[in-house]
């Protein structure tokens, strides 16, 4: 069975800048792209406030996505996520080979 990795390609737009990631799959691209953009970013960061004494309270649990889309709202700007084109796979060659099915008696 043959297992074609599909890599997905997302652009990131916030304000005037820009940012490209790709992924395994449209979620990690955007968690890749948003990552970036949280450390690449000119923008002022928001200032932390003191965490609230909350047993359910898991700070590892927030995702680059949802921490960059959470700024962008603050900021009244939207988070643009852009799917791109695939890119296509080098070394993948079809096998267009038909002569077995013209060879049969």
């Amino acid at each position: 069975m043959l297992q074609i990795n599909q890599m997905f390609s997302v652009q990131l737009s916030l304000g005037e800048q820009t940012w490209e990631s790709e992924g395994s799959s449209i979620k990690k691209a955007q968690q890749a792209v948003a990552n970036k953009a949280l450390t690449e970013s000119t923008l002022p960061k928001p200032v932390q406030k003191p965490p609230k004494s909350n047993v359910n309270n898991n700070p590892g649990s927030i995702t680059p996505t949802v921490e960059l889309n959470g700024l962008a709202m603050k900021r009244g700007e939207p988070a643009i996520y852009r799917p791109l084109d695939p890119k296509p796979f080098p070394n993948y060659r079809a096998n267009y080979n038909f002569r077995g099915m013209y060879n049969q008696s």
